[in-house]
């Protein structure tokens, strides 16, 4: 019996994956499986169908596109608060994994990637971990733990400078991080997808731009020591040096920079960061709180 499973449910595919633990470091991934995100009931049904036939497990960590309730103690732990994906709203992500394993435990997927990011460089710093694709996310660890106060944090919501030529797509905000420099928010400034975009088109360099400025927000309140920038949109060449290279800029000298990086795991960062997680589930060794016995 494989012990340990993960899910990843992300704003554009959802993926599941059965692992280990290995000692100091992030779980390790070996088979994974991937399903798009459409409505609830069919995602949940081909996750929990490709993982019951490898369990039972042990423990099942899930790590969801957010915002998410993360308190075991709250009426509506595990459901999602709002409509950041259509159709979600209120969907219970723990519900439809309980009968796989004993222990089933609960975080963001930003929070579960900057977890495993920040094992796999040996746990030692500050790491905020933020990806760039449908939306943007960002988690926080700080001392071997990831971060949360009365909810996790929503740093795609924060407020940036801009020049105002675009309202920006945030149902909540408008023109927030998200609402301007998400992959969503690059396809509606440009009329073009990401992937599809030139590299010399100037929509480039307003998207290196306005990174800059939330990392610099992010880097003012919690000084880390690496910031990985992850996500659909970072795939584009060159974008990572030149959002690097804007934020020195911005700082203009004022405090410590973060190194900013690429995953080290690559797309497995939240599998593996939650693949952990379900290990120190077993072992009651956890620092987190949102674990739940069956």
């Amino acid at each position: 019996m494989v012990e340990l499973a993960a899910v990843e449910l992300g704003g554009t595919r959802c993926r599941a994956t059965t692992g280990r633990a290995a000692a100091g470091k992030a779980g390790v991934v070996a088979e994974r499986f991937e399903v798009l995100t459409g409505d609830p009931q069919p995602t949940f049904a081909a996750l929990v169908e490709w993982l019951a036939a490898r369990g039972p497990f042990a423990a099942v960590a899930v790590a969801s596109f957010g915002p998410l309730r993360l308190d075991p103690a709250a009426r509506d732990y595990g459901r999602l608060l709002a409509e950041s994906k259509p159709g979600w709203r209120d969907a219970d992500v723990l519900a439809p994994f309980r009968s796989l394993a004993k222990r089933l435990v609960l975080e963001t997927d930003v929070g579960a990637a900057a977890f495993g990011e920040q094992l796999q460089r040996g746990g030692r710093d500050t790491l905020v971990y933020v990806t760039v694709g449908t939306g943007i996310g960002g988690g926080l660890v700080i001392d071997d733990r990831v971060h949360h106060g009365r909810l996790h944090p929503e740093m795609g919501h924060l407020r940036v400078v801009h020049d105002g030529s675009f309202t920006g797509i945030c149902a909540a905000h408008g023109d927030c991080w998200e609402g301007l420099a998400s992959g969503t928010a690059l396809a509606a400034r440009t009329g073009m997808q990401a992937e599809k975009l030139p590299d010399g088109d100037p929509a480039w360099a307003t998207e290196a731009e306005l990174l800059a400025q939330g990392l610099l927000a992010i880097t003012a309140v919690a000084m880390p020591g690496t910031i990985v920038l992850g996500g659909g949109v970072m795939q584009r060449a060159g974008l990572r040096e030149a959002v690097a290279r804007r934020l020195a800029e911005l700082n203009g000298g004022f405090a410590p920079l973060p190194e900013v990086v690429a995953p080290a795991l690559g797309e497995d960062s939240a599998l593996s960061g939650a693949l952990e997680l379900a290990a120190r589930a077993m072992g009651d060794s956890a620092p987190h709180r949102r674990t739940q016995n069956r």
